[in-house]
């Protein structure tokens, strides 16, 4: 039901000019990137899609900003803000994960993608981020995943996927 790691390693870059070939869909309460073609989901670890402009992880530090999460509206699809940390005595790559309403971070990049992200984000791109996995305010939230991609990609992958498209391969 997912596609396979191994393979071509610009299977998820877009055409160029083309619109990305993934949308993300439902799956166990949260959203997972599905791929068009195959209608296969795509594993959130999967190398390739930096290639294609697409940043996923969970975040880390949860205990430490248990309030803020729970405060937070962090339902998947929820627009999220990144905040790079440079003076961040622990790391200077830190990114931090902010609701899109409210002051406090919910968390942060892990350091080993941070690094990536931070540098992304530097060189002037601009990344909108959305929950992939997590809760509503008021409730408690063990773990929050997030993607993040340019503003058009994330409005592109959150958008409905074509009915003409081949149904997702665990709904079949």
């Amino acid at each position: 039901m997912y596609v396979p790691s191994e393979g071509p390693v610009d299977r998820f870059v877009p055409p160029p000019g083309g619109p990305h070939r993934l949308h993300l869909v439902e799956y166990q309460g949260g959203l997972r990137l599905c791929e068009d073609a195959t209608g296969l989901l795509v594993g959130p670890t999967d190398r390739r899609l930096q290639r294609a402009g697409l940043y996923v992880t969970n975040l880390r530090g949860a205990a430490y900003y248990q309030a803020a999460a729970k405060q937070a509206d962090l339902r998947p699809g929820q627009p999220l803000r990144l905040v790079p940390e440079p003076d961040n005595p622990h790391d200077a790559y830190a990114v931090a994960v902010y609701p899109n309403r409210g002051n406090g971070p919910i968390g942060y990049v892990n350091k080993q993608k941070a690094r990536v992200w931070s540098r992304v984000i530097a060189e002037g791109a601009q990344l909108s981020a959305v929950s992939l996995r997590g809760t509503g305010s008021g409730v408690k939230c063990e773990a929050v995943a997030v993607l993040a991609a340019e503003p058009k990609v994330v409005a592109h992958l959150l958008s409905p996927r074509p009915s003409s498209l081949p149904r997702p391969a665990f709904l079949q």
